[in-house]
C-alpha cells in the first residue's frame, strides 16, 4: 500500500552530505510542475541547473504565500522516522527564562528510561555549563556516557543522570484511566507503526468501559493518513461508510484524489465526550482528527490549550536515488468540504490554557491542560 506522509517531526536534523550531481534536478523540477499542489504558481522558465542542493531548490521554486513545509530528507531518515527509530538522548527541550528546560521525553527513550523527567533543568553536561553546541557534540559520541547535573524542581535540589546516547526505538502512545470512565491517550506521533499501539490502546479502554476520553496531541506533529483513519475509526461507533476526510490533489491528478470513509471495529468506542490537548506544535494529522470529527460530534468535542499550528496540506514522498521528495501534494477536507485553518484550529471558547506547567508530567489530572480537560469534562465548559 502506497504510504502518504502528512508532515515530517521537525526534530530531524538535515544533513545530505557532499554537494549531489546534478542528476536529480530534472526529476525534482517534473514534480514541481505536474504533481505539487500548487503546480499553477511554478515558473516553466527555471534554470534549476544553478542549484547546488535539493532543498535550495525547493525552497526557491515552492509557493511561498503557503507552502512552509516542502522539503528533502534521506531514505534513512525516512525510515527512521517510519519505524519509530532515532539516535540520540530522546528528550526535548525549550530554553525557558534562558534555562534548557526539559517539555518531554519520547517514551521508552534512553533519556525516559534513565528517569529524565519534564520539568527537569539541565545545568551541566560532564561538568561543563550547558549549551547547544555541547548537547549535539553530546549527541554524536554514541556508547559513551555523558553526565548531566541537573535541577528537579519537584525536589527541590539537584541529581546527576548518566545518560548514553545512542540508536534506540521508542513509542508513540501511553494510555491510562482517570476517574474510573475517563481515559487518557497521549499520542505523539502518527507513525504508521502506531496502529498496534493504538489498537492496544483502545482495547485497555474498552476493557475500562470509559466514556469519555482526552487525547493529549500537544506535541504531536502529524504522520501518516492511515494511522489518522485507524484512530478515527476508534473514536466513533456506527458510523460505516461516512465520510471521514477526503484528500484533493491539484486539477492534472484529479484522478488520485481519495475519500476515507468510517468502519467500526471491535473495539471502536461510543464516548461521550472528546477532548484534544494542543499547542501550536499540534499539525497535520492531529489537526486532520479534529476537524474529520466537527461535522458529526461538534457539540461534543472540546480543543483545550492553545490554537494549533495550521498545515490542512499533505505530502506523498517520492524517492530518487538517496533523497525523499516531499512536496505538498493534496489538501485535506473534511466531510464537509472544509479545509483552510492554516492558521489553526481554535480552542474551544473559555478553554485557552498555556502549556507551562513543567512541575506536572503529561497525564498527571493536576497538570494544567490536563487539569481543564478534566474540568470540561464534569461542567461541559472550561
Amino acid at each position: 500500500m502506497r504510504y502518504l506522509l502528512l508532515i515530517i517531526i521537525t526534530i530531524f536534523y538535515i544533513g545530505c552530505g557532499a554537494t549531489p550531481s546534478n542528476e536529480y534536478k530534472p526529476y525534482l523540477f517534473q514534480l514541481f510542475t505536474t504533481q505539487y499542489f500548487w503546480a499553477d504558481k511554478v515558473s516553466r522558465h527555471i534554470a534549476y541547473y544553478k542549484y547546488n542542493s535539493p532543498q535550495e531548490m525547493i525552497d526557491d521554486l515552492k509557493y511561498k504565500p503557503k507552502d512552509k513545509w516542502s522539503m528533502v530528507i534521506t531514505k534513512e531518515q525516512n525510515s527512521n522516522f517510519l519505524n519509530q527509530k532515532s539516535v540520540g538522548f530522546g528528550f526535548a527541550f525549550k530554553k525557558i527564562d534562558n534555562k534548557f528546560t526539559i517539555i518531554y521525553t519520547r517514551i521508552d527513550s534512553p533519556a525516559n528510561i534513565a528517569g529524565i523527567k519534564r520539568g527537569d533543568v539541565l545545568l551541566k553536561i560532564n561538568s561543563k555549563k550547558i549549551t547547544i553546541k555541547s548537547l549535539i557534540r553530546a549527541t554524536k559520541e554514541r556508547d559513551k556516557n555523558s553526565n548531566f547535573l541537573i535541577y528537579r524542581p519537584s525536589l527541590d535540589k539537584n541529581i546527576t543522570i548518566s545518560l548514553m546516547a545512542k540508536d534506540y526505538s521508542f513509542k508513540v502512545t501511553k494510555a491510562s484511566i482517570i476517574d474510573n470512565n475517563i481515559g487518557y491517550l497521549r499520542l505523539d506521533s502518527f507513525t504508521e507503526e502506531a496502529t498496534e499501539e493504538i489498537d492496544s490502546a483502545f482495547n485497555f479502554f474498552q476493557s475500562k468501559n470509559i466514556k469519555n476520553l482526552v487525547i493529549d496531541l500537544r506535541y504531536n506533529g502529524g504522520g501518516s493518513l492511515i494511522t489518522a483513519s485507524i484512530l478515527l475509526d476508534k473514536l466513533m461507533r456506527d458510523m460505516d461508510n461516512e465520510v471521514q476526510f477526503k484528500i484533493e490533489w491539484n486539477s492534472q491528478n484529479q484522478n488520485r484524489n481519495l475519500t476515507y470513509r468510517f468502519e467500526t471495529d471491535k473495539n471502536s468506542l461510543d464516548l461521550d465526550k472528546i477532548v484534544f490537548l494542543t499547542t501550536r506544535e499540534t499539525a497535520s494529522a492531529s489537526e486532520l482528527v479534529i476537524n474529520a470529527l466537527k461535522p458529526y460530534l461538534e457539540d461534543n468535542i472540546a480543543i483545550v490549550g492553545d490554537r494549533t499550528y495550521g498545515k490542512p496540506v499533505g505530502m506523498e514522498g517520492k524517492s530518487y536515488g538517496r533523497y525523499i521528495f516531499y512536496l505538498i501534494n493534496f489538501v485535506v477536507k473534511n466531510s464537509d468540504g472544509f479545509y483552510d485553518y492554516f492558521d489553526g484550529l481554535d480552542v474551544t471558547k473559555g478553554c485557552y490554557a498555556k502549556d507551562n506547567d513543567f512541575l506536572h508530567q503529561l497525564g498527571d489530572t493536576r497538570e494544567k491542560l490536563l487539569n481543564k480537560a478534566l474540568l470540561y469534562i464534569d461542567r461541559g465548559s472550561c
